[in-house]
């Protein structure tokens, strides 16, 4: 079997959402989120499907993947990890969200080619599943408590295990106490409304100082939040190993990261209780399940981050039926995804069904999706109320 040819597809999906700061009116999250699917042929008729979409990225990874065609038309496309491996050598830049996001698409989409061809799921070839169901939460903006609460209860009617929310959004300066009290006060409002087995988990996107982090991790401890993801700015091992000795909440790190050697600073120092990897960035299948058995080494649990796109989605519980120390799934709503895939994903008490078909298990609505605009998208504006820069 050799590869022919590939195809991209990038176009826009509406997020329901169009969140903004109430002082200023600046947009805190987009309205649209824009996804990049990648298709690669075979000359036996099998052709793989992988996603690229890196939000604001999908431009550069979409020509990077085309300017990479010539490297990967005539090869084999069973062996996904030398395959992926001789197109990382070729470069003499070795990371970076570009790279990792253009070379998991390829590694995706190798991925579902060999399981196509061989009739297994791809996480038979990841070594096999180790559950039966991968348990899954849902996000929502924490803004103000009845919102907060609105949301939490129907992430629950819904049948997810947990919502996760963005505290902290309000601080007005560095160290503003008057936003840990307001987000304490949702957080604990969510908890009471929604009862002790309803995980919690809150992301600062990495934005606030790690102190300020610290003193909201103390606020909230008592209602039992699963995890504070990304408490600081990413760049300082020293920064999380802070916030990470103080927090009495475990915490959570990992998006912003790509390379295995991205991520062994923070293994070898064990800088956080939980990693996030986001499969569509981390170069694919192939380095995912490496980082996640260094972290098993370090008894470090796996929550994988999900930005955006369908693909990814299913990809990642592939992922995360065969890691063995598997903690939580991202998950987005399944309403709308009848638009672009094909399959037969449900999500009942707090978890979803793991795909059973060969590769990927879903099939993408082609057709439907060549029809489907894109447009960039905006760029969010997180700041302080002297107009200082606050944000990721």
């Amino acid at each position: 079997m050799k590869i022919t040819g590939i195809r991209t597809y990038k176009f826009s999906v509406p997020t329901g959402r169009d969140t903004r700061d109430p002082r200023t009116g600046a947009l805190l999250s987009s309205p649209s989120k824009a996804w990049l699917l990648l298709r690669i042929d075979t000359d036996a008729g099998i052709a793989g499907w992988g996603e690229g979409s890196g939000e604001w990225l999908v431009p550069s990874v979409e020509a990077t993947l085309h300017e990479w065609t010539g490297l990967l038309v005539g090869r084999d496309p069973l062996g996904a990890a030398a395959l992926t491996a001789d197109i990382a050598d070729r470069l003499p830049w070795k990371g970076g969200p570009v790279f990792g996001t253009a070379i998991a698409a390829i590694d995706i989409a190798l991925h579902d080619i060999a399981g196509r061809a061989w009739g297994v799921p791809i996480h038979t070839l990841l070594g096999g599943r180790r559950r039966d169901r991968i348990r899954v939460y849902g996000g929502a903006p924490i803004g103000d408590i009845r919102t907060a609460v609105d949301e939490a209860l129907a992430l629950r009617a819904a049948g997810y295990a947990g919502i996760k929310g963005n505290p902290l959004e309000q601080r007005r300066w560095p160290l503003d106490g008057a936003a840990i009290d307001h987000s304490a006060a949702v957080v604990g409002a969510i908890r009471e409304a929604v009862g002790p087995d309803f995980e919690i988990m809150l992301d600062t996107h990495g934005s606030p100082q790690p102190e300020l982090s610290v003193q909201f991790a103390r606020a909230i401890a008592r209602w039992r939040p699963l995890f504070l993801e990304e408490p600081c700015k990413v760049g300082s091992l020293e920064a999380l190993l802070e916030v990470s000795r103080h927090s009495p909440v475990p915490v959570a790190a990992g998006e912003k990261l790509f390379a295995l050697r991205d991520f062994r600073p923070l293994l070898e120092r064990r800088a956080c209780a939980i990693l996030q990897p986001d499969i569509g960035h981390c170069f694919g299948f192939t380095t995912f399940m490496q980082i996640a058995s260094r972290a098993e080494e370090q008894q470090m649990l796996m929550a994988p981050h999900l930005g955006v796109g369908g693909i990814l989605y299913v990809a990642s519980l592939h992922a995360g039926a065969a890691t063995p120390n598997f903690l939580i799934q991202e998950s987005p709503s399944l309403a709308g995804f009848d638009r672009f895939l094909e399959h037969d994903l449900v999500i009942r008490d707090g978890c979803i069904s793991i795909p059973g078909g060969p590769g990927l298990g879903v099939e993408v609505k082609e057709a439907d999706i060549a029809r489907m605009p894109y447009e960039p998208m905006p760029y969010r504006q997180y700041r302080h109320e002297d107009g200082s820069w606050k944000g990721w």
